[in-house]
């Protein structure tokens, strides 16, 4: 294990594994905004995780970045705030039915350090953009999950399953998980038997959602099943957000039973002390 006290100040983690820039089409901030935002406000290292989402609904939203200007943009960021501020290689990539083979490829077209798996679309519809008046929550709970359990048991060009519980995010209601349990757990073991990471995703305090991302029985769950590799990510899409929230993460992490957090470096997870 590697204890690299100088990402861990006082029990919180330094390491933000899951932020955005202007190469998302959903930040305002250029990359050079953000990562000065990042340094001031104390990160140590930062994986700079722009959206992939090949296949998404939405042309206005199109989430397919300019690849060969970002890939320059975080090398130049690499070197400009070397010795101060480590800059990690990333992506997040939406995972979709039928968008497998696009969205391998791009997660091996360049040497990322860490690539987030995430679901942002159910069945070619954005979560966001889904009606839930015209959804009954309990089968949309089920279907969601089950949607994901169908991907991952095919798609693993990822290291990281991010804000694996979204679906809370823009239900409007906390529903009950206990129906939903065994395919959880299903979802689980693949990543523990995938050696692929979860991630304690702090947006959930912006959008109030009421609960972690993902809900603490589920990060527990995953403890117990046997997963270690543990990522904690703003999802910034605002300088104003580094690190927000990871004090509390971090407790809720070492009262979920993990006592390493990790960050990535060459697509292979390092463990921190938390």
């Amino acid at each position: 294990m590697n204890n690299d006290k100088l990402k861990t100040r006082g029990g919180t983690p330094l390491c933000d594994m899951h932020t955005h820039t202007g190469f998302s089409d959903d930040c305002d901030f250029s990359m050079e905004a953000m990562l000065e935002g990042a340094l001031k406000r104390g990160v140590e290292a930062v994986a700079v995780t722009d959206h992939y989402d090949p296949g998404y609904p939405d042309p206005e939203f199109p989430f397919i970045p300019d690849f060969d200007g970002y890939h320059r943009a975080l090398e130049k960021a690499r070197q400009k705030y070397s010795g101060r501020m480590e800059i990690l290689y990333g992506i997040e990539i939406g995972i979709m039915d039928g968008q497998f083979e696009a969205a391998a490829r791009a997660a091996s077209d360049f040497p990322y350090d860490m690539v987030i798996g995430s679901f942002h679309c159910l069945r070619g519809t954005d979560l966001y953009t889904l009606d839930y008046s015209r959804r009954d929550g309990p089968a949309l709970v089920e279907d969601f999950y089950s949607y994901v359990l169908k991907c991952l048991k095919t798609f693993d060009s990822y290291d990281v399953l991010g804000h694996m519980s979204i679906l809370d995010r823009y239900i409007g209601k906390l529903y009950d998980y206990s129906p939903v349990e065994d395919i959880i757990d299903e979802i689980l073991k693949i990543l523990v038997d995938k050696g692929r990471g979860l991630e304690i995703n702090t947006s959930s305090f912006r959008y109030g959602t009421g609960t972690w991302l993902p809900r603490e029985s589920i990060l527990k769950r995953y403890r117990r099943l046997g997963g270690e590799i543990l990522t904690f990510g703003s999802d910034a899409h605002d300088p104003a957000y580094y690190l927000d929230h990871f004090s509390e993460a971090a407790e809720l992490a070492r009262s979920a039973g993990f006592k390493y957090y990790c960050l990535f470096r060459q697509r292979k997870p390092e463990f921190l002390c938390l």
